[in-house]
C-alpha cells in the first residue's frame, strides 16, 4: 500500500476545504437575501481555484495587506445601512469571510475556520428554508468535513506549514488521485463508514424523541421575510394573476384526508377585494381598519368569528404546505371550524371574509392544518353583512369638498358603480340586455350573464394595449376589446351585477390542481392563479362565480372550471415532488402529535411482538415435547439423524465460507490494507510479546541458546512486520517458538 507524502496530504485538505465552501454558497442560492449574482461569481472563482489550484499565488502581496481593513469596512458598512435587519448582513459576512479563506493557502488554524464558517452557512440555511435539498446538503458536508478534519490531524503533527506556488508545479489531479485511491485504507473507509451511519441513526433517534424545539421563535432574528411572487395582496392590478399562468412553480402541496372529499373543480381563496377602483380591485380601507392588529397563537377557532361551517364532514382535516415567497395570505377552499399552525405565528384575521393574512410573506415553507373543512359554491354571510346589505341598490359615493369621492364602508363597497355618468350608462345598456329590462332571481342573472360574457369575449393572455386611450380600463376593455384575462371577466362581472343590484366583490386564489397518487395529495401551482366573484344573492349567501371561458382540449369554447379541474400526475416528475412531501410530512411538520403516535405505535407493536413470540415459542415447545414423548421407531430416528446433518454440514459450510473469505481478504491485503487482520501477524505479535523478555535475559549466558532464540525472534518480527508472510514457514516458526518457551519454563 503506497502512502501519501506531506504535501499530498496538505494538497488534499485543499481540494476538500474548496469542495466544502461549494457546498457552502450551493446552501446559499435556497436564501432570499438579494446577493444571488454576486454568489454565484464567488462560486465560479472557488471552482477557479479548485480546477487551477496555483491560481492563488498569482494573487500579489499587496491585495493581501489591502483586503482584510476593506473587508472590514465592507461588513460594517453593510451592518449600519440595514439597521436592525443585521440578517442578511449577517449573511453576506460569512459568504465573504469564507471566500476569503478559499483564496488563501491555509493553515490548520485556517482550515479550522473555514470548516465553522461552512457548517454555520448550511445551519442558518436549514433553520430558514427548511429546504429538501438541506438535508442532500447535509449528507454530503458531513462525511467531506469529517475527512478534513481527520486530514488536518493527520498533517499537522509534523509537518506545519502552508503550500507555496512551486507545490503546485506539473501538477495533475488526475495522478493525484489515482494516489490517493492506491493509499487508501478501505479497513479505515468501512470503518468511517460505519461511524457516519451511526451518527445519522443517533441524530434520527434524536430529532424523533427529543421535545420539539423551534430555533427561529427562540432566536427571532433567524426570521427572514420573504418577499410575495404571486401578486396575492390586497391589491390587484390587471395582468397581476394572468402573468403567474406561465409559471409552473409549486406554490401550494395539500394533503386531504380522503381523495373522496376533494370537488372536481377546486377553488384556494386567497384574497377578497371588494372596492373598485381606475387600476383594477383592491382590499377598502375600512376592512384593513378594523383588522389591523395582529394577534399570536398557534390555534384558531372559527367560532371565534361568529362564523360556523354548517354541517362539516366528521375527521376531517386538511393539510396545507406553502411554499416560501408565495403570499401573506393563506388558501382557505371555505368555511371551517378550526384552523392550527405548525408553529406560533403572528396573524391578521378578516372574519367577515372568511380570510387569514400572516404578520409577513414567509420566505420558506408554511405549514397549518385545517379542521371541519366545507367545501360549496356559496358563502354564508355574516349578520352585520346581512344586515349592511339590506339595500342592494348600485351606489354612487357622492364627492367631498376636495372632489373625491367619499369613503364607503364595507360592505356597501360592494355595491360601488364607476364614477362616470357615461360608464354607468353603458353597464346599464348591457344589463337591459341581459336580462330584458326585468329583475332576475340570483342565479339566473348569474347564467344569463356569463353567458353574454362567453358571447362576446374570449379568453386570451394577449389584450390589446388601451393604455394611451382615456376612461376606466375595464370599461374600455368591454368596449374595445374582445378577448381578456381572467381579471377582466371577473371584473366585468362584477360591474354589471353591481349595476344589477347584486352586491359583488372580487376574489383571486388558485383553481384546480394535480394528484399525486404516490403520496396521495393535491399539488397546486403558480399557472393555477385565477380570479373570479363572489355574488350576494339577497338570501345571506355569496355565491361563486366564474365567468372566465377557456378553450377546451376540443378546441370548443367552455368554461374554466366546467369540466374536472383536477388533473394527475406520474412518472418521474410524480417521484420527485412525493420525496419532497415526505420531507414535509416527517421533517418539517413532526410535532409533539407525531412523537406520540410514534410512542404509541412502538409500544403496541412491541407488546403485539411478545405476545406473538411468546404464543410461537410455546407452541414449539409443546410440539416438540410431543414428538419426544411418542413412540420411537426407525422413521423418526432417521429424521433425527438427518437433522443433526444438516445442521452439521450447515456449519461446516459457513465455517468452510469464512475461512475462504478471509483468505481472499488476506490476499488481497496489498491493495486493501488489511494486514492489522492478518491471523498470522496476530499470532506473531502475542508470541513477540512473551518471548521479548527471554531473549533479552539470555544474552551473554549460553552462546548457543542466544543463537536460537535471536534466530526465532528476528523471525518473528518478520512475520509480524514485514511483507506478506508465507504460511508454511510460519507454522514452523511458531512451533519453534513455543519448544524455546518450554524449554525455559515460559
Amino acid at each position: 500500500m503506497n502512502t501519501l507524502s506531506q504535501t499530498d496530504l496538505h494538497r488534499l485538505k485543499w481540494l476538500l476545504g474548496q469542495l466544502l465552501a461549494l457546498i457552502a454558497f450551493w446552501a446559499m442560492l435556497e436564501l432570499d437575501f438579494g446577493s444571488q449574482p454576486l454568489l454565484l461569481l464567488m462560486g465560479c472563482v472557488v471552482v477557479a481555484t479548485l480546477v487551477w489550484p496555483g491560481l492563488p499565488a498569482r494573487i500579489p502581496a499587496i491585495f493581501w495587506k489591502a483586503a482584510t481593513p476593506a473587508l472590514v469596512t465592507i461588513i460594517i458598512l453593510d451592518f449600519l445601512l440595514h439597521g436592525v435587519d443585521f440578517l442578511k448582513p449577517l449573511v453576506r459576512m460569512v459568504m465573504l469571510l469564507t471566500l476569503f479563506r478559499c483564496l488563501q493557502y491555509r493553515a490548520r488554524r485556517e482550515d479550522l475556520q473555514l470548516v465553522l464558517l461552512c457548517l454555520f452557512i448550511l445551519v442558518i440555511t436549514g433553520v430558514l428554508t427548511v429546504s429538501l435539498t438541506f438535508g442532500l446538503q447535509m449528507m454530503i458536508f458531513t462525511p467531506l468535513a469529517m475527512a478534513m478534519l481527520f486530514v488536518i490531524n493527520l498533517v499537522e503533527a509534523t509537518y506545519e506549514r502552508k503550500l507555496v506556488r512551486e507545490d503546485w508545479l506539473g501538477f495533475r489531479w488526475l495522478s493525484f488521485l489515482r494516489r490517493i485511491r492506491r493509499s487508501m485504507d478501505y479497513r479505515m473507509l468501512g470503518f468511517s463508514g460505519v461511524l457516519f451511519f451511526g451518527v445519522v441513526a443517533i441524530s434520527s433517534l434524536i430529532f424523533v424523541t427529543i421535545p420539539r424545539f423551534n430555533i427561529d421563535q427562540a432566536l427571532p432574528f433567524l426570521q427572514m421575510p420573504g418577499t410575495s411572487t404571486t401578486g396575492f395582496s390586497d391589491t390587484i392590478r390587471y395582468g397581476d394573476v394572468s402573468n403567474l399562468q406561465e409559471d409552473e412553480r409549486v406554490a401550494l402541496r395539500v394533503e386531504v384526508p380522503d381523495a373522496g372529499l376533494v370537488p372536481d373543480n377546486p377553488y384556494w381563496r386567497m384574497v377578497v377585494l371588494d372596492e373598485y377602483t381606475d387600476d383594477g380591485f383592491r382590499m377598502s380601507v375600512s376592512l384593513k381598519r378594523n383588522n389591523i392588529e395582529y394577534k399570536s397563537g398557534s390555534h384558531l377557532a372559527a367560532r371565534y368569528w361568529g362564523r360556523f361551517p354548517t354541517n362539516p364532514p366528521e375527521s376531517n382535516e386538511w393539510i396545507y404546505y406553502m411554499e416560501g415567497n408565495v403570499s401573506e395570505y393563506l388558501p382557505l377552499p371555505g368555511p371551517f371550524d378550526t384552523l392550527r399552525f405548525q408553529k406560533k405565528s403572528k396573524y391578521q384575521p378578516f372574519p367577515s371574509l372568511n380570510l387569514l393574512a400572516l404578520d409577513a410573506v414567509s420566505a420558506n415553507v408554511f405549514g397549518y392544518s385545517v379542521k371541519g373543512v366545507l367545501i360549496e359554491d356559496r358563502l354564508l354571510a355574516t349578520s352585520a353583512e346581512r344586515l349592511g346589505l339590506a339595500d342592494m341598490s348600485p351606489l354612487v359615493p357622492p364627492l367631498n369638498a376636495e372632489g373625491r369621492p367619499e369613503l364607503v364602508g364595507y360592505p356597501q363597497t360592494t355595491r360601488i358603480l364607476p364614477p362616470n355618468e357615461r360608464d354607468r350608462a353603458y353597464l346599464q345598456s348591457v344589463v337591459d340586455e341581459i336580462t330584458g329590462g326585468e329583475p332576475l332571481p340570483a342565479e339566473v342573472f348569474v347564467e344569463r350573464a356569463s353567458a353574454w360574457l362567453r358571447d362576446n369575449y374570449r379568453y386570451n393572455r394577449r389584450v390589446r394595449d388601451l393604455s394611451n386611450m382615456q376612461g376606466d380600463p375595464l370599461i374600455l376593455w368591454m368596449q374595445e376589446d374582445t378577448q381578456g384575462w381572467c381579471e377582466h371577466f371577473a371584473g366585468a362581472f362584477a360591474m354589471l351585477s353591481r349595476t344589477a343590484g347584486y352586491p359583488t366583490r372580487l376574489v383571486a386564489g388558485f383553481a384546480g390542481a394535480d394528484w399525486n397518487g404516490l403520496e396521495s395529495y393535491l399539488i397546486i401551482r403558480n399557472s393555477n392563479a385565477h380570479a373570479w366573484v363572489e355574488m350576494y344573492d339577497g338570501k345571506g349567501y355569496w355565491l361563486r362565480v366564474d365567468p372566465t371561458p377557456d378553450v377546451t382540449a376540443g378546441g370548443e369554447l367552455g368554461m374554466l372550471m366546467g369540466a374536472s379541474s383536477v388533473g394527475t400526475i406520474s412518472g418521474w416528475t410524480a417521484w420527485m415532488d412525493s420525496l419532497r412531501m415526505i420531507w414535509y410530512r416527517r421533517v418539517i411538520n413532526f410535532d409533539e402529535g407525531d412523537q406520540e403516535r410514534i410512542a404509541e405505535d412502538l409500544r403496541g407493536y412491541s407488546m403485539r411482538t411478545y405476545e406473538e413470540t411468546k404464543a410461537y415459542v410455546k407452541a414449539q415447545l409443546a410440539s416438540l415435547k410431543l414428538w419426544l414423548t411418542k413412540g420411537w421407531d426407525r422413521e423418526k430416528a432417521l429424521q433425527l439423524f438427518l437433522t443433526i446433518a444438516l445442521v452439521c454440514f450447515i456449519f461446516l459450510a459457513i465455517r468452510y465460507l469464512f475461512l475462504w473469505g478471509r483468505e481472499f481478504l488476506l490476499r488481497k491485503g496489498s491493495v486493501l490494507g488489511l494486514h492489522a487482520t492478518d491471523p498470522v501477524r496476530k499470532q506473531a505479535s502475542r508470541l513477540l510479546s512473551r518471548c521479548k523478555p527471554v531473549y533479552e535475559g539470555t544474552a551473554g549466558v549460553d552462546g548457543a541458546m542466544t543463537a536460537d532464540w535471536s534466530e526465532v525472534y528476528q523471525a518473528l518480527l518478520a512475520l509480524r512486520y514485514g511483507e506478506s508472510p508465507d504460511r508454511k514457514q510460519a507454522r514452523q516458526v511458531f512451533r519453534r517458538a513455543r519448544q524455546l518457551l518450554r524449554q525455559s519454563g515460559r
